[in-house]
């Protein structure tokens, strides 16, 4: 009959302690018993059937009973009947290559994962080029050695990040723009406070000027670029952020600029925005007015061909000379007998608004674009062909083409 001895809470972890190095046999350790001082104590649970106020008796190792009293324990962990059968067979078991190979096959086929690792690396250590054991725990054969899937990717600048690898360079990468979102939303709500300065008078209003003119980081540009496209700010503040904003980098702020040049109702404005887009010779302008020229939408067209006019990057003549003339859909509807009337409005589809009356028809009108014309007298002065796009193309081959190339074949 085993020997009962009943523990203090301090003596039972020094049991555990040195239990763990003597010789005395050891059983399958089924249970860990966790002590409100933070140690815990292993084995088999005598009385599992206890009430919540009952001593805990635990057999550390076979023949010592260790008792504690219900106060000292926080919890019991209880292991599972196969981790039971394992720890008892593990604790069996010879120590072979043979025999881990078969435990670890057994821990694979009831589901004992990092039990079956414990055993691979037993394997390792009686034979450590174990194909199937190295394999199995992640390694792969470089050159004589061997590496896990992680040594080697790190080996290779990849980093374990979020369950897959990525490269060091993305990693920094995608922390500076989680910075500079941050930075931006900060500023988006400095400048936001500022404005509601301004609509006070006094030290608050003349404060917030001089925050506004003192902005000297590139991560206030989008709210500084998005103060200037919003024509419901005042022009005077919208001219303020224009002037702060110009001293960034273009690639903040250049699409903003191109919007407002084309769409804005304050003519000032839009001159300005053109006027920053001229000096920085933006290619970006230059490819948007252009591609304007192409709209459905009239109105857009002559807008373009104005920007482009302001630009004035010859660049621009070619696609000028198409777009002279342009073909325009509008409905057109019969309003009274004898009568008719049409929309030449510019709405974003190219057809225009019209009158009620009976069976409407769409038409296509083609449109002399007065603006497109004026900027190709700005961008060639001394030339006019008027709306005559064959006469244009002509003249422009010529004036582009060397006086020393010969066109005409067999000569």
């Amino acid at each position: 009959m085993p020997l009962l001895i009943r523990f203090s809470c301090a003596a039972a972890v020094l049991a555990a302690g040195w239990l763990s190095f003597c010789a005395v046999p050891r059983v399958a350790l089924a249970e860990v018993v966790l002590l409100k001082s933070g140690a815990r104590v292993e084995g088999t649970i005598l009385n599992p059937t206890r009430s919540k106020d009952d001593l805990v008796e635990v057999e550390p190792v076979e023949g010592l009973k260790v008792t504690l009293a219900a106060t000292q324990v926080k919890t019991v962990l209880v292991q599972s009947k196969l981790l039971k059968d394992y720890e008892a067979a593990a604790a069996k078991m010879e120590d072979t290559l043979e025999k881990h190979l078969e435990m670890a096959q057994w821990c694979l086929d009831v589901g004992l994962s990092e039990q079956r690792k414990i055993q691979l690396a037993d394997v390792l250590r009686h034979d450590p080029d174990h194909p199937m054991a190295r394999a199995a725990l992640g390694y792969l054969k470089v050159g004589s050695g061997w590496m896990t899937q992680n040594e080697y990717m790190r080996k290779q600048g990849y980093v374990l990040k979020g369950g897959a690898y990525r490269l060091q360079q993305e990693l920094d990468i995608k922390a500076r723009a989680e910075q500079w979102e941050l930075d931006t939303k900060a500023w988006r709500k400095n400048v936001k406070m500022w404005f509601t300065w301004l609509k006070g008078k006094g030290k608050g209003a003349d404060q917030a000027i001089e925050n506004i003119r003192g902005i000297r980081e590139e991560a206030a540009a989008p709210a500084l670029a998005e103060a200037v496209a919003d024509s419901s700010l005042p022009l005077e503040l919208r001219l303020e952020c224009l002037n702060v904003l110009t001293k960034f980098p273009p690639n903040y702020y250049g699409s903003a600029l191109i919007s407002v040049a084309m769409n804005d109702p304050e003519v000032e404005m839009r001159d300005k925005c053109l006027e920053v887009l001229r000096e920085q010779r933006s290619q970006q302008a230059l490819l948007t007015f252009v591609k304007g020229l192409q709209s459905k939408d009239n109105k857009v067209v002559n807008r373009s061909a104005q920007c482009l006019q302001t630009l004035g990057n010859p660049a621009a003549t070619v696609p000028l000379i198409d777009a002279l003339v342009t073909k325009h859909k509008f409905i057109i509807s019969t309003g009274s007998p004898g009568g008719m009337s049409a929309g030449f409005g510019g709405g974003g589809d190219g057809l225009g608004s019209f009158s009620m009356g009976e069976k409407p028809k769409v038409k296509t009108f083609d449109l002399n674009n007065e603006s497109v014309l004026a900027a190709l007298n700005a961008l060639h002065q001394g030339v006019n062909f008027q709306y005559d796009e064959l006469r244009w193309k002509a003249w422009y081959i010529d004036s582009h083409t060397s006086p020393d190339v010969n066109l005409r074949r067999g000569e």
